[in-house]
């Protein structure tokens, strides 16, 4: 367990102590307040029904009753009502408590009482208190989950802005000294060299869009798709790479969707798929890229922690490659998720982009 969840367990473990022990506390207060309220108000009211004829102590033991903060009326035997405490003479009948005010074994009078205002909220204090916990610990772990979520993909962002700028001048570089030894060249190496230097100018820009606002246009999907089918062609030839082809346009980068898509294959023939198929799915106002293979798929935790950092099923590698295409879904305002994974049958993962 991390420590800032261990702590956090254990301030919800003391947070429930205290509740428990504050719940018998109020339990406590609030059956005194009412055996104190009933127990006074029986009290004064005999006193002073049975003193009325006594104008002097009946005024004194009407003074008393200034201290209390309950709802009280007393009634004569008669039903007039002669003292109305916290309660307007019009409600007094209607309190809720009853009580036969005797002397000498004779009815006297008859006492109405409630019990004081607070004793009504006591029992919310716990309920507030435990509301107020569990809204701050929802908000703790969204804005954790959040700031995790942005902290990571803003870091890959950081970096891949920073790698293209550290690259920018070796690669100026290496372009300035083929144009000056080129025609020295055999055609072949001339060639490769002309190859090399364009894949490493793509991947410039690459690194350079997903760390900045790369312009999103109206692409054609299906020639984007067929570019990068036929270089994988090219790279993984012992593998099958299919493509159904189906014209539609998108709005995004050409190339950071090609390299999402790239990805994606890659990943397919190091999880040793046998053959790998590229097709294109209309979703709504949205357009789906894909990619389907018979490799080892993805297992019940790596369905959970596929695009989270640094998560891989190789024993090599940083595990960021499908962490840099959620990145380009980001930045595309779209979607990737992982549609099916049944080991060496079907694995499909699925990259949606608003349609054009």
């Amino acid at each position: 367990m991390k420590p800032r969840f261990f702590f956090f367990f254990l301030l919800w473990v003391l947070t429930l102590g205290g509740m428990g022990l504050s719940l018998w506390v109020v339990s406590k207060l609030e059956d005194n307040a009412k055996s104190s309220s009933r127990s006074l108000s029986i009290l004064v009211s005999s006193l002073l029904i049975s003193s009325l004829s006594n104008r002097e102590l009946y005024n004194k033991l009407k003074s008393v009753t200034r201290d209390i903060d309950f709802p009280v009326a007393i009634f004569d035997n008669s039903g007039k009502l002669q003292v109305a405490k916290n309660v307007s003479p019009e409600r007094a009948k209607y309190l809720p408590f009853k009580e036969e005010i005797t002397y000498y074994g004779k009815k006297i009078g008859e006492l109405r009482y409630d019990y004081p205002s607070y004793t009504r909220w006591l029992r919310l204090i716990n309920v507030a208190l435990f509301m107020g916990i569990l809204i701050i610990s929802l908000l703790f772990f969204y804005t954790l989950y959040i700031a995790e979520r942005y902290e990571y993909t803003e870091f890959w962002a950081g970096f891949a802005k920073g790698l293209a700028h550290q690259l920018a001048t070796p690669i100026s570089s290496l372009h300035g000294w083929y144009e000056v030894v080129k025609d020295r060249l055999p055609e072949e190496v001339r060639r490769g060299m002309e190859r090399d230097l364009k894949r490493l100018t793509s991947i410039l820009r690459r690194f350079s869009k997903l760390g900045g606002e790369p312009e999103l246009v109206e692409v054609e999907l299906e020639k984007v798709l067929e570019d990068v089918v036929h270089q994988m062609r090219n790279k993984y030839k012992s593998t099958q790479i299919l493509f159904e082809s189906h014209p539609v346009k998108v709005i995004g980068d050409a190339e950071l969707i090609g390299w999402a898509v790239e990805n994606f294959i890659k990943n397919s023939v190091e999880a040793g798929a046998t053959r790998v198929k590229v097709y294109i799915r209309p979703k709504g106002e949205k357009v789906c890229v894909i990619v389907e293979d018979n490799g080892k798929g993805f297992d019940r935790e790596g369905l959970k922690k596929a695009f989270k950092k640094s998560f891989s099923t190789k024993q090599r590698g940083w595990g960021v490659g499908l962490t840099l295409v959620k990145k380009i879904a980001q930045i595309h305002g779209g979607e990737v998720f992982i549609e099916e994974s049944s080991p060496y049958y079907r694995t499909a993962v699925v990259f949606c982009l608003k349609a054009a």
